[in-house]
């Protein structure tokens, strides 16, 4: 890779940056503004200061601060054993010591006065300022001394410093990383060295240590103790460094001082790294171990730098020189430096610095800040277009749309079934009420069952030939004829009460079984508050004028007799005079002959009635029977029609056609009202439809470029990133 490509290359990185944070004010970014904005201009800033990043992960007590002590040269941050270290901690090369923190609130007045008397208590001069960035807090150091510093931070990072220092319990929950400036040559201008907080594994590390810290560092050092260096319980975490994150992991083993040097064998063939071999396989090939001693190469520095002496160290039963290399060093021209020099190698810090500088500047030195701007503008490029994707797809897809195509089609076709079973529907019901075959079935029809049913025949067999009977039996005559004949009568309207029942019994189950018939043909359609006709009550039986007809009959006989005997009176009378006394008087022979004859005439009416006996009696009964009772129920045709009351026959028909004619407006108008129903709905759905093409094409126009834009920017990301991984020299258009 050229430096023009790389130029390039890092230009477009600062303006793929810009993009992603104009981005963030689009309104269909779905996210924390807020917490975007701040990530992108760290990386904006990571990538503009040039710094690589190195963080150090370890489990608690395994000496992460101590090591990063050593690099510095001087115990800047602390690493007293139980004060382990809660947050993340960055140091980077500076002019001047300071301490900067990022707080996700501004702290207050009070705080500030509190954090800056805990500073003076500690016996350190330094400022507690508020910093020109929003909720930034500067401790500005006038002096280097690493002590003012690790007094300084101890209320800060300190796990103790909760009960310690709860006076800033609420000013610690503003803050969950602490940015260190040293001016030390020990510590390159464009590295950053990340010291996270102790675990009991590295598995538990902070959550956004591993998902923001590690996948934007340039390497990372694993610290492991030397006594138990292959725990199993890293391995997936190990894994997801280094196949997920793409990131290079070097295994430091700390406390190598503690090893014989039999045991210190980098190749993993015995020791510690044969334990660390075993757990890495199949996850790192050939894994780069470096065994170290923070604490040797802290003592050397302070050594050298003065900072402690010979005699403390023979009180520090932690620092194993062998007898006869301390009396050798003990009488050199420079004893200190020559005990300095020896834990110096012994700690293997040298090396190990090295080994880092070199892999950040020649293997990674050129690509690696770039690579990983890049892989971050991939990363949160696919991520603000990943809910325009699945927008974009839920537009596409709405099952709302489907849904509504289903209805529209649904109701189309419910219309046109509707419209067809409409015409079906009502052809049945006329066949079946006129009287017909239906689905090979036969229907006898109202009209049908009047006539087949209400005949002469029926009502001779039903009620005529009944009466007859109940008359010749001579009980039931003597009863009728004492009681004015009021038994008869009612005899007479019991038979044709029952008649009548029966036969409207049979035409009210024909018009159930029709009507049922049609409404079960209705299907769906058919009104759920349909109400069924209560059918045709039996007519009440009332013969006004049966028991007169039936006195009449015996009353005509006196009177035939009467003026037949009058007349025949009145000739006797007139012939008499004439052939006796041969005067002749005719008025008034005439009306003593009429006046005669009358009298022998009643008498020979009421002689004759007894005369005709009981069998001419009861014909006459039976034969007035019949004329009132068939012209009751079938009409006898005498008159005009206004001028007698319709028979039962002729008022059961009408009824009857009113009845047929008004269900089937009713079906009739049941399927139009159920059509009209889908029709609205249908108009609704269309409606509805209409509405929602036009927002999803809406939203496709508005998202695609959207979409486009950042799969372009992410694509052209990730080929930079590879390209300076794999360092192919080639230009990415």
């Amino acid at each position: 890779m050229n430096v023009e490509q790389h130029i390039a290359h890092r230009a477009w990185a600062f303006e793929s940056l810009d993009a992603l944070e104009a981005f963030l004010a689009d309104p269909d970014f779905v996210g924390d503004n807020e917490e975007e904005t701040r990530v992108i201009g760290r990386k904006r800033k990571e990538l503009k200061d040039g710094k690589y990043r190195v963080v150090i992960l370890g489990e608690f007590n395994v000496g992460k601060s101590a090591l990063v002590n050593a690099f510095l040269g001087d115990e800047y941050l602390p690493m007293v054993l139980e004060e382990c270290t809660a947050k993340i901690t960055h140091i980077v090369k500076s002019e001047n010591m300071k301490v900067v923190l990022n707080l996700s609130e501004p702290a207050t007045e009070l705080e500030l006065e509190t954090l800056s008397r805990l500073v003076a208590a500690s016996g350190v001069t330094a400022d507690v300022l508020a910093g020109e960035e929003m909720n930034e807090v500067i401790i500005a150091f006038p002096t280097s001394q690493a002590r003012d510093l690790v007094r300084t931070l101890r209320p800060l990072v300190m796990v103790s410093a909760e009960d310690d220092f709860p006076q800033l319990n609420a000013f610690r929950g503003k803050f969950d990383e602490i940015n260190v400036h040293l001016p030390t040559d020990l510590l390159a201008d464009d590295v950053a060295l990340v010291d996270s907080p102790g675990v009991h594994s590295i598995s538990e590390t902070n959550t956004r240590l591993a998902e923001e810290i590690i996948p934007n560092s340039h390497l990372i050092i694993c610290l492991l103790d030397s006594q138990s260096p292959g725990t199993d319980h890293n391995r997936e975490f190990i894994e997801k460094v280094v196949n997920y994150r793409h990131r290079k992991v070097m295994f430091v083993i700390n406390k190598a001082d503690q090893l014989n040097a039999d045991e210190i064998d980098p190749k993993g063939r015995r020791g510690p790294a044969k334990d660390l071999f075993r757990s890495l396989r199949g996850i790192v090939e050939g894994p780069e171990i470096f065994f170290v001693s923070a604490l040797y190469g802290l003592i050397s520095s302070q050594l050298l730098r003065e900072q402690t002496t010979l005699a403390d160290l023979d009180g520090n039963n932690k620092i194993k020189i062998p007898w006869a290399v301390q009396s050798e060093l003990m009488q050199g021209e420079d004893p200190s430096a020559g005990v300095a020099q020896y834990l110096a190698e012994k700690s293997n810090i040298g090396p190990l610095r090295e080994r880092l500088l070199r892999y950040l500047y020649t293997e990674n030195r050129e690509g690696a800040l770039l690579e990983s701007a890049c892989r971050f503008v991939d990363d949160k490029a696919w991520t603000y277009a990943r809910p325009i994707q699945v927008q974009l797809d839920m537009t596409r897809d709405n099952p709302r749309l489907a849904e509504l195509a289903g209805q529209r089609e649904a109701l189309a076709a419910e219309i046109a079934d509707s419209e067809q079973r409409a015409k079906l529907v009502t052809n049945a019901l006329k066949v079946m009420s006129a009287g017909g075959a239906v689905d090979g079935r036969e229907y006898a029809g109202y009209e049908g069952l009047l006539n087949s049913q209400l005949t002469e025949e029926s009502v001779q067999r039903c009620i005529l030939d009944p009466s007859r009977e109940w008359i010749y039996d001579d009980i039931n005559y003597r009863a009728a004829a004492q009681g004015g004949f009021s038994p008869l009568a009612a005899k007479v309207e019991i038979l044709a009460e029952a008649f009548l029942q029966d036969f409207c019994g049979a035409l009210n189950a024909e018009i159930d079984m029709v009507e049922g018939t049609a409404l079960t043909r209705m299907g769906s359609l058919c009104p759920p508050d349909v109400i069924r006709h209560e059918g045709f009550e039996s007519p009440r039986v009332q013969l006004p004028e049966f028991q007169t007809s039936l006195a009449g009959s015996f009353f005509g006989f006196a009177v035939v007799g009467g003026v037949l005997c009058a007349a025949g009176g009145a000739c006797a009378v007139v012939s008499g005079a004439l052939e006796q006394y041969g005067i002749l008087n005719t008025d008034l022979n005439l009306q003593i002959g009429v006046g005669a004859g009358a009298a022998i005439g009643v008498l020979a009416g009421f002689l004759l009635r007894a005369a005709t006996g009981k069998s001419s009696r009861r014909k006459k009964l039976t034969a007035a029977i019949r004329e009132q009772v068939v012209q009751f129920i079938l009409g006898s045709g005498k008159g005009s029609a206004a001028e007698r009351t319709p028979a039962i026959k002729e008022q059961l028909r009408d009824a009857v056609a009113q009845r047929r004619a008004g269900f089937s407006e009713f079906i009739q108008a049941a399927f139009e009202d159920a059509t009209q129903d889908m029709r609205a709905r249908l108009a609704v759905v269309e409606e509805e439809e209409d509405e929602l093409r036009r927002i999803q094409d809406e939203v496709i126009s508005r998202l695609e470029p959207k979409l486009v834009e950042l799969a372009e920017l992410g694509r052209r990301a990730s080929e930079i990133a590879q390209a300076h991984e794999q360092h192919e020299i080639e230009v990415v258009s």
